[in-house]
């Protein structure tokens, strides 16, 4: 049994998830349960034997191809009867690189496989959903700021850029092909597409009085607000940011604030290393934070 602790230090490292079982039915678990970690920013392979692609991402047809795909799951997450789950076990012990977790959905029970998994030193849950825990041990409240769904930080044009990691859920959330979601939602600016704004100045999909109209989806930049690299190494910027967004703590410090905005990147998987790619606003290091009184 893995207790909170280790299931919230090991849900913070991994970013890579394979579905097995994954469908895209709209209503059913799975399918609810793959947008959430789509959204929570985890890269997310679908694998199913028939599907060509679920939530407008390429199908892995099986465990084994995963290898052949270059994919590198932390986490096999399996929506399977429990009679198939110790030949999925099996399949796991194949690849190149084993994963942390082999994680059997709720209602989910296999002692084979647990017993297979645990004799290779895979962590193994189950009986438990992966949406209810990860939701459970990273909520979206921090001390520092609570968002107030104001838009202020909706305002402006090429702010908002569209990642390597956002493509796909904006891709899942329209139904679109990536091409098209490029075309219809974006242009480029600075070399890096970016969400087109509206002749307001707001970005296209904020709707005043309702807020963000694709909310579920929405970029990293978008969910890492105000824990923006600026705000987290700069003071004046903090400052700054203070008093234009009133989400933020009128009592905490830039130092706590800094900090805390750093776990919650880290936690959520929104800090960014690729300058060529990604927003520059999420890509900062522990080491330029301010130290902690």
């Amino acid at each position: 049994m893995l207790f909170d602790d280790q299931l919230r230090a090991m849900l913070g490292r991994a970013r890579r998830i394979a579905i097995i079982g994954a469908k895209d039915n709209l209503g059913s678990p799975v399918d609810h349960v793959g947008r959430y970690l789509l959204n929570a920013g985890f890269e997310v392979m679908p694998v199913h034997p028939v599907r060509r692609q679920t939530w407008g991402l390429a199908n892995a047809h099986s465990i084994l191809e995963l290898a052949e795909l270059g994919f590198e799951p932390d986490i096999v997450c399996l929506f399977r009867a429990p009679q198939y789950c110790a030949d999925h076990a099996r399949e796991v012990l194949q690849l190149p690189k084993l994963p942390q977790i082999f994680w059997m959905q709720e209602g989910i029970r296999n002692a084979e496989a647990g017993q297979l998994m645990f004799e290779a030193g895979v962590k193994v849950v189950e009986d438990r959903c992966i949406e209810t825990v990860h939701k459970a041990l990273f909520n979206d409240r921090t001390a520092t700021f609570t968002c107030l769904r104001c838009g202020k930080c909706c305002e402006g044009r090429g702010g908002i850029v569209v990642g390597p990691r956002d493509l796909p859920r904006l891709c899942a959330h329209f139904g679109l092909a990536a091409e098209e979601v490029l075309e219809r939602y974006t242009e480029t600016m600075g070399g890096k597409p970016t969400l087109k704004a509206g002749d307001d100045g707001f970005c296209m999909f904020f709707k005043e009085g309702k807020g963000c109209s694709i909310h579920p989806a929405r970029p990293s930049v978008c969910r890492a607000w105000p824990f923006f690299r600026g705000n987290l190494i700069d003071r004046v910027s903090f400052e700054m940011a203070r008093e234009d967004c009133p989400g933020i703590s009128r009592e905490a410090s830039h130092a706590e604030f800094a900090h805390e905005g750093f776990r919650y990147l880290e936690d959520y998987k929104l800090r960014c290393r690729d300058i060529r790619t990604e927003g520059r606003a999420v890509i900062v290091d522990e080491s330029e934070l301010p130290p902690l009184d």
